[in-house]
């Protein structure tokens, strides 16, 4: 079981993760170079399988840079209920 604290350090942490992924030049870059590497992936000759092993690695890299950011995100909002559900025990102990 996390501590207030940590919770409120995962909310703070998914507050600035949301911020920055959901930034509108972020969000251009992002597309950006997803498009980059798929066009990267495309363009390489069937017969050249090392370059299409790196676009696709590249990918799959940039990919999990992406989850990180969303599964922070995810994380606070679950800190955040957990907070509230404690809070709403609290409430119920004292009435």
């Amino acid at each position: 079981m996390r501590s207030e604290t940590e919770l409120k350090n995962l909310i703070q942490k998914a507050q600035r993760a949301d911020e920055l992924l959901n930034d509108p030049l972020i969000q251009e870059f992002i597309i950006s170079v997803r498009g980059d590497l798929l066009n990267k992936f495309e363009s390489t000759s069937l017969n050249d399988e090392a370059e299409r092993m790196s676009a696709w690695n590249q990918s799959q890299v940039f990919n999990a840079f992406v989850t990180k950011f969303t599964k922070t995100i995810k994380e606070g909002r679950n800190a955040k209920l957990t907070l509230m559900d404690r809070a709403g025990a609290q409430i119920k102990r004292i009435i």
